[in-house]
């Protein structure tokens, strides 16, 4: 913990979902991929596709069209959304009840690069929503992690300051931009990974 961290109390927790909260299911097994599952996860994150469907800028069936194209799948549109839409699970162990230690005295939010599809019929807004009192979804707001305007619309918002943010995701990428402007970024996964972060920043033994 930095000196400033040390002098400035956390006042808001913002949570990513998939990978921090939420288990994902094996991208390999779940989309039949044979080649290098890493490389198609990397250039997955970076395509303009993915990107216009989490801002929220094409609907689903355009995505998995584009995406079968792109990624020059086996299988048709339909059966990669289905496929799609079966790759958030529930939440991780250990996580509701972690989340239930959290003193009040801290705001929750969530923020999320995801797409409408998965928040509502995929079964996320069903077990995050009534858990946060404020969300950052970028099929709703159409900011994209890790882009900074993303990070300083979610200060903005809160009505804090960078350093009074504590934000956990299992991305690198996206804890090194946050970190950038200031925020307490946390790199984690799952319940024992956001224990360990909370605990760091005193946040579970806070009174």
């Amino acid at each position: 913990m930095t000196d400033e961290e040390a002098s400035t109390p956390v006042r808001a927790l913002v949570f990513d979902i998939g990978g921090v909260l939420i288990q994902l299911g094996n991208p390999s097994e779940l989309f039949g991929l044979t080649g290098d599952t890493e490389d198609f996860l990397a250039r997955w994150l970076h395509s303009p596709s993915v990107r216009d469907f989490e801002r929220g800028a094409i609907d689903a069936e355009t995505f998995a069209r584009r995406i079968v194209m792109e990624a020059s799948l086996a299988y048709e549109w339909q059966e990669f959304l289905e496929r799609f839409m079966a790759w958030p699970g529930s939440l991780f162990p250990g996580i509701a009840e972690l989340l239930e230690a959290i003193p009040d005295r801290y705001q929750r939010a969530l923020m999320s690069n995801t797409n409408d599809a998965h928040w509502r019929d995929g079964g996320l807004a069903a077990q995050l929503e009534e858990r946060f009192e404020l969300r950052f979804l970028s099929f709703e707001t159409g900011l994209l992690k890790p882009d900074v305007d993303a990070f300083r619309h979610l200060a903005s918002v809160l009505g804090h300051s960078p350093a009074e943010i504590a934000f956990f995701d299992d991305n690198i990428a996206n804890v090194q931009s946050a970190s950038s402007l200031g925020f307490r970024a946390r790199l984690t996964r799952g319940a024992s990974g956001l224990e360990v972060a909370l605990g760091e920043l005193g946040v579970l033994s806070a009174k």
